[in-house]
């Protein structure tokens, strides 16, 4: 076991600040060809629609293919977020990381995607699945403000996708997550949800999911 902490990292080498415990021992993990979710939907189709796109995919994927760069809320509340939620390949995910990232290291990236955003690793490095509906990426940033969804609305024409895929991504995969003692909170909250609310979340989620490419 590595006994780097990011603070003995820091110290020893001013210019490695940036570092984080889980990009030590990432460098290390076998992270590569294991997915636990079955996510498979292709990456590559999306990111040529949604490179010169507005609204949800401009925001997410364009500015990206634009500037090479992206900080570090707008690729795990945005991009990873999605992708985790709508099912995308992770090594896909994790290949076009690292030809669209200028500064994009493997041995910092794969644990940073395979592991914490995308959970392809079957829990290895982080401790729930790191995602969120709209009112947690609402909060955290200015992502919404010219967006034409609604971020409070579930399942109505101008609701924002995030909240269907979120609901329906834990009803999904109970069996993965529901001992998770992270996540008592949304099995809470899913027991407590009517059926039919929870059908028309799925049915919505479906409708997303076979419609990615518009949007």
């Amino acid at each position: 076991m590595c006994r780097c902490t990011p603070q003995r990292v820091s110290s020893a080498n001013p210019g490695m600040a940036g570092i984080r415990t889980r990009d030590v021992l990432g460098a290390h993990a076998p992270l590569h060809h294991v997915q636990r979710i079955g996510a498979h939907t292709p990456l590559a189709a999306l990111v040529l629609e949604w490179s010169d796109a507005d609204g949800l995919r401009g925001q997410r994927f364009g500015a990206v293919t634009d500037a090479g760069l992206c900080a570090s809320h707008p690729a795990t509340d945005g991009i990873g977020n999605f992708a985790l939620l709508a099912g995308l390949d992770p090594q896909e995910l994790h290949r076009w990381y690292l030809g669209i990232y200028i500064d994009a290291f493997e041995w910092v990236e794969a644990p940073n995607t395979l592991g914490m955003s995308q959970w392809a690793d079957g829990g290895l490095l982080a401790t729930k699945p790191y995602v969120s509906s709209a009112a947690y990426i609402h909060r955290m940033g200015d992502h919404c403000k010219t967006c034409h969804y609604d971020v409070k609305a579930r399942t109505s024409d101008d609701a924002c996708p995030f909240n269907a895929l979120y609901w329906d991504f834990f009803d999904r995969h109970r069996s993965h997550f529901q001992t998770n003692p992270r996540l008592g909170v949304v099995y809470h909250q899913l027991k407590r949800m009517p059926e039919q609310t929870l059908q028309e979340l799925k049915s919505f989620s479906v409708r997303t999911l076979s419609n990615l490419e518009n949007l």
